[in-house]
């Protein structure tokens, strides 16, 4: 064993118990632990979803975490998402620490960007957002008897903006706007009639992702 390594380990053994402590936690690995959440609604909980993907070495989660055009940037797509994490892992060492990090509340220089900032063992690190958004649709799979059941499908498109999809229109209720989804078409693999009882989820959707990460002087 390096002997480096072996004050941390010592120093560890003397902590409750419970997780790596900070010092050691570079040579304790991926964290198996239960997944806590994998939210996108909002930056903070965007950051944290994408904070434990580093922390748990998990690229499929890390992989939903990332903006289109930061997946463009770091060369990584759905294919080859394996490959790509090793990559990303290179070119960012001992960032799995940041897993960590307390999220703060981020800053919003627009409408459809975040920044958050993080300080992860008296380092800075800056993680910028966007918004994006899509429309989804969730449907049944019709069952097929002693086959194993199948997964419900789903239909999701990104969209610029919702202006195309979604408008407002007034009501006697001052309190109270009608909102209005415009015609979605679904492409449904598998079933060959698409029936409102088959339908589990319909709508618009905005969602933050990490568009650039970045280490502060």
């Amino acid at each position: 064993m390096p002997r480096s390594i072996v004050p941390a380990l010592v120093l560890c053994s003397l902590l409750p118990t419970g997780g790596c402590c900070s010092f050691a936690r570079f040579f304790c690995g991926p964290d198996k632990t239960p997944w806590v959440s994998v939210e996108f609604d909002a930056p903070e909980s965007a950051v944290r979803t994408f904070l434990e993907a580093l922390r748990r070495d998990d690229p499929d989660v890390l992989y939903l975490s990332l903006s289109d055009g930061y997946r463009q940037r770091l060369g990584i797509d759905l294919m080859a998402v394996n490959v790509a994490w090793e990559r990303f892992r290179e070119q960012n060492p001992g960032l799995h620490v940041a897993g960590y990090a307390t999220v703060p509340n981020a800053t919003r220089p627009s409408p459809g960007r975040a920044v958050v900032q993080l300080d992860v063992e008296g380092h800075r690190f800056e993680v910028q957002l966007v918004r994006q958004d899509a429309w989804m649709v969730r449907y049944e799979r019709p069952q097929v008897q002693g086959h194993e059941p199948f997964p419900p499908g789903t239909h999701t498109k990104r969209v610029e903006s919702f202006a195309g999809f979604l408008s407002t229109e007034p009501t006697d209720d001052v309190d109270t706007t009608r909102l209005v989804i415009k015609p979605l078409p679904v492409r449904h693999e598998g079933v060959d009639e698409l029936g409102v009882d088959a339908i589990e989820f319909a709508g618009l959707m905005r969602s933050w992702k990490v568009d650039d990460v970045r280490q502060l002087p």
